[in-house]
């Protein structure tokens, strides 16, 4: 017999002193709710209830027993409320992962104005550069992570939010030494810094150009799966490297580094906000997808701007300024 549903009948029969009364509330028949009482008492091994032909008086074991079963339904009640109360009103403590590149510079933005918005949600951001198992967010406990790559597995559910531009940049320093390449065939010669992500094959810059699409084997001396790593030795003047536009954009203003093969595109790559498939998604989780979706939807030049500055939404031109004793 189940033990919370006796505990439920024991209550209503000591307070109505019926088996009849507690058949009533309880939409049982008398024969099974003496059942309930008689399983409960067997279970239990003492007598609860004093029994004769006209009313039911509580044991001393009883009397005691039916206080402790008030106070568990009460809490169990009382739980149970604040997990329905959690479905429709968002609190608790939302569990965020992003790439630390994107994370720190653009998202950090965004993160900050949903915690404005919904100040009873208490935000825990956590940055890594973790790339092998991109949905592994759900096995460490996360409620969403930000990704910038293609997610193909049924434990998530993804929702694109946003695309970023990449842009293959040196700096003038670099090029002035080795010489600005003219044609994409011409990288074969050049040293190219390659982002280390085991989600696609970033080994192979795809471009798009005059001439339509062409892929490049990219191959060189440095390879990391941090593009803030990547953008520094590129700065260090250590070769050539397609980086998100998001993360140079600054650099590329500020002439520190210029566009390589300008009239070439990379292909524009999508940003994903993921959580666990579920029949019920927490009311947190679903405010924060819908938010990233409108917040990087109302600025379309997000990733023009530098880090630090993006509630200005103002795009920066990126042509190369000219620098003495450079190629520009």
């Amino acid at each position: 017999m189940d033990r919370f549903r006796t505990m439920q009948t024991f209550v209503r029969v000591a307070r109505g002193g019926s088996f009849t009364t507690a058949a009533t509330q309880l939409g049982l028949s008398r024969a099974l709710v003496s059942r309930h009482i008689s399983d409960l008492e067997a279970r239990l091994g003492v007598r609860l209830l004093n029994r004769s032909t006209r009313t039911l008086s509580l044991t001393e074991e009883g009397l005691a027993y039916v206080e402790f079963c008030e106070r568990v339904l009460e809490e169990i009640e009382s739980n149970e409320r604040s997990v329905a109360r959690a479905g429709t009103v968002p609190t608790g403590t939302l569990n965020v992962t992003a790439p630390k590149s994107f994370g720190s510079q653009h998202l950090a933005d965004a993160i900050i104005d949903f915690a404005k918005s919904e100040p009873r949600i208490r935000v825990s951001l956590t940055l890594d550069d973790f790339t092998f198992r991109p949905h592994d967010f759900v096995e460490g406990g996360q409620d969403v992570a930000i990704r910038t790559a293609e997610i193909r597995n049924s434990s998530v559910i993804a929702k694109r939010i946003a695309t970023f531009k990449s842009v293959l940049c040196a700096s003038p320093e670099y090029l002035e030494k080795h010489g600005t390449p003219k044609e994409p065939g011409e990288l074969a010669r050049h040293a190219c810094l390659v982002h280390l992500n085991l989600t696609s094959d970033d080994r192979h810059w795809r471009l798009k150009g005059p001439r339509g699409s062409i892929s490049i084997k990219a191959e060189g001396p440095f390879l990391s799966n941090s593009a803030l790593v990547l953008r520094r030795a590129t700065l260090a003047g250590q070769g050539i490297a397609m980086l998100p536009l998001y993360s140079v954009a600054q650099d590329l203003e500020q002439g520190a580094l210029v566009p390589v093969l300008s009239q070439y595109k990379a292909p524009e790559r999508p940003i994903f906000v993921l959580h666990p498939q579920a029949a019920l998604v927490p009311k947190k989780v679903r405010l924060f997808v819908d938010f990233m979706a409108r917040w990087f939807g109302s600025r379309p030049n997000w990733d023009l701007v530098p880090a630090g500055t993006a509630h200005d939404n103002a795009p920066v031109d990126i042509r190369p300024r000219k620098r003495a004793g450079g190629r520009g």
